[in-house]
């Protein structure tokens, strides 16, 4: 597994399905080796199976993105392990019908299906970044990438949590890019 990821180490949040499992799959076969952190021991440990059957370096952490002691844990075993981190993928999230505010206009939504989706969505990106970001400053390098969605230029009925999040996760990054790309 040779590639423009050679010799990196890549940390990816929800990459135990979808999107984030795709990535670490692409990551591990340009030569990265990963961490796939996600909430569902089952769908890391499946991710980490299938890198592995690939023949690429990997391990897995157990993280809720939104509760800060697991990002510092997931940051820990990260360092711990490879000794640094070169890349991360912020990609874990939920949706309003994960929730349980499927179909709710702005105003029915409950403030616990609100306060769920900004706290995984914003607050789990900027928790993330954040611990990402000292890792990063201390080693002198790395790139972040974070997950939006066209969500986070548009409005979208039926969604005003969602989209209100990935709103803040678009100026969080454009914000830190402007930080500490210099």
């Amino acid at each position: 597994m040779a590639g423009m990821l050679e010799g990196k180490v890549a940390l990816i949040t929800g990459g135990g399905r979808g999107i984030g499992r795709q990535t670490a799959l692409l990551f591990a076969r340009e030569g990265a080796r990963v961490v796939v952190a996600d909430l569902s021991a089952d769908g890391a440990k499946e991710t980490v199976g299938l890198i592995e059957k690939a023949g690429g370096q990997t391990t897995s952490v157990i993280a809720d993105v939104a509760k800060p002691d697991d990002i510092t844990a997931m940051m820990d075993r990260t360092v711990e392990i490879y000794g640094r981190l070169d890349c991360a993928f912020n990609n874990a999230g939920v949706n309003g019908a994960m929730v349980g505010q499927a179909g709710k206009r702005t105003g029915e939504w409950s403030e616990e299906g609100f306060d769920k989706v900004i706290q995984i969505n914003l607050k789990g990106v900027w928790l993330c970044m954040r611990a990402e970001l000292q890792q990063m400053v201390r080693q002198g390098h790395g790139s972040i990438v974070n997950t939006a969605s066209v969500a986070g230029l548009t409005g979208f009925r039926y969604s005003s949590g969602y989209v209100a999040s990935k709103h803040g996760v678009v100026g969080l990054t454009k914000t830190a890019a402007l930080e500490y790309a210099p």
